[in-house]
């Protein structure tokens, strides 16, 4: 199935040309939401700067984030997002076992226990929004969670989310490219 939207090789504007410069350099490829984006220079910059903010940068682990980025996925059968953080797991050096325990058996993910922590709030205020989570948030500040860890392991989770959304709606194939340095 193809994208009910066409993707863009190529923008049209300078500032375009500029961004998908930038995400070229940064994951060694674009991805076809953001060739989506290109549609839409605003909408473009905009989820590239979020992008950058919330998976490139801060204050938790790339292979916690990219996990969060695949249990979301996968808990909202978004096949372009587990495609994804599946194959950017795989260039942290991952293993596919471990893959599989993120998406299957969570429990027994070799992280730390504040990264439990972590991962189970981001998950959890994915699949019950409306349940504010104030025991998950006390554990993870118990286990030494801070406050930017815990908005950073949230905004991984609305990030995710709206791309999975996006790219459910408009039927999105993943681009075979790196999704992570």
């Amino acid at each position: 199935m193809m994208s009910s939207i066409p993707l863009v090789e190529c923008p049209d504007s300078d500032e375009g040309v500029r961004v998908f410069a930038e995400i070229q350099d940064e994951l060694g490829g674009i991805p076809s939401i953001f060739r989506v984006y290109a549609h839409h220079e605003g909408l473009l910059e905009a989820n590239w700067e979020k992008f950058k903010a919330v998976m490139l940068h801060g204050c938790l682990s790339a292979q916690l984030k990219e996990a969060i980025g695949l249990a979301v996925s996968a808990d909202n059968h978004c096949d372009y997002g587990i495609y994804h953080h599946s194959t950017s797991l795989q260039m942290l050096g991952v293993d596919t076992a471990e893959i599989m325990r993120i998406r299957t058996d969570p429990k027994h993910v070799h992280f730390s226990e504040k990264e439990h922590a972590l991962f189970d709030l981001a998950r959890n205020a994915n699949s019950a929004p409306d349940d504010h989570r104030q025991h998950l948030i006390a554990e993870a500040r118990k286990l030494g969670a801070r406050d930017d860890e815990l908005l950073e392991a949230l905004g991984v989770m609305e990030l995710v989310l709206g791309f999975n959304h996006l790219a459910e709606v408009l039927s999105l194939v993943p681009t075979r490219t790196p999704h992570q340095k």
